[in-house]
């Protein structure tokens, strides 16, 4: 074993001498250049090496040290969070969804957001929740959210699911009538419902005192130039109505419902069916063609 370790030192020293004769041989300048890197490279094995130990006793210190081996107070903030997470109920989980999509009989998928999302979980909250579902429960009436909840309503019901877990709500019955009409109406004033040709009426176009109506042939291209942003408040809409000289409207029937399209200045409509509401943000192709093409 020690013959082995004279051995190994020998051969270290002899690699050594071979790399100081060559390195003395080099430009004063490259030798500057070579200790410079060495430096550089040394410097940064050895830091990350203690920054690796300092990360380490930092960790161990939070985990143990300074609580004396209990939970320090960033995981019981977090446990705290979890554990109110799991609190919730999914009609709670549901009113924080950001976007829904519906479907009934005859569509599916339609975007639900902005303030007729808004107004649709304000009419949630008088639900009351129930253990069990009395008869048979089937119904087309469904959709999911943007925060993994699926739900079903026959509007006696409303049925939340996330996972294994279900919750069942019932609808008062003195709403039900209004809870089925304000879901068919979020549907008939989306955008992505009115765009979609299956189902077309007659559409009728006015300005003013001025009527047009619109030739089967051509409901295609006028459908086409309603392209949309997104969905927005009503302050902004109504002003530029205000503003602008020309304002078109847009009444049509689809899938047996009647709407209307409002131009609100180049930038905005607003859709209307029966009391129901809803404002978006649109590019100017819809009201540059009724107003270049349609009325010249």
């Amino acid at each position: 074993m020690w013959k082995l370790i004279k051995k190994l030192f020998k051969w270290i020293s002899i690699i050594f001498n071979w790399i100081a004769v060559r390195f003395l041989k080099l430009n004063i300048i490259v030798r500057v250049v070579v200790i410079i890197l060495v430096f550089m490279m040394i410097y940064g094995i050895t830091f990350k090496f203690v920054r690796t130990k300092i990360d380490k006793g930092q960790t161990m210190d939070i985990m143990n040290v300074d609580t004396g081996g209990e939970k320090s107070k960033t995981q019981k903030a977090m446990e705290a969070k979890k554990a109110e997470e799991a609190k919730k109920s999914l009609l709670v989980r549901f009113k924080e969804a950001k976007k829904i999509y519906i479907s009934d009989d005859e569509t599916e998928n339609i975007r639900i957001s902005g303030e007729t999302l808004e107004q649709f979980k304000r009419k949630a909250e008088v639900f009351v929740k129930v253990r069990n579902i009395s008869g048979d429960f089937k119904s087309n009436n469904k959709g999911y959210s943007d925060n993994d909840l699926y739900f079903k309503t026959d509007f006696n019901y409303f049925v939340i699911t996330s996972g294994k877990i279900v919750e069942n709500y019932k609808v008062p019955v003195s709403m039900k009538e209004e809870f089925e009409s304000d879901y068919r109406k979020l549907i008939y004033t989306s955008l992505d419902f009115i765009t979609n040709k299956e189902n077309v009426g007659s559409i009728t176009l006015y300005h003013g005192n001025e009527s047009k109506s619109v030739w089967p042939w051509k409901k295609d291209d006028l459908i086409y130039k309603i392209l949309y942003k997104r969905e927005v408040g009503k302050i902004q809409p109504d002003k530029e109505f205000k503003k602008s000289k020309d304002n078109y409207t847009i009444k049509m029937e689809k899938s047996g419902v009647k709407i209307s399209i409002q131009t609100m200045g180049k930038d905005f409509i607003k859709v209307t069916c029966g009391d129901n509401t809803a404002y978006y943000e649109v590019y100017p192709e819809l009201y540059n063609y009724l107003h270049d093409e349609v009325f010249k």
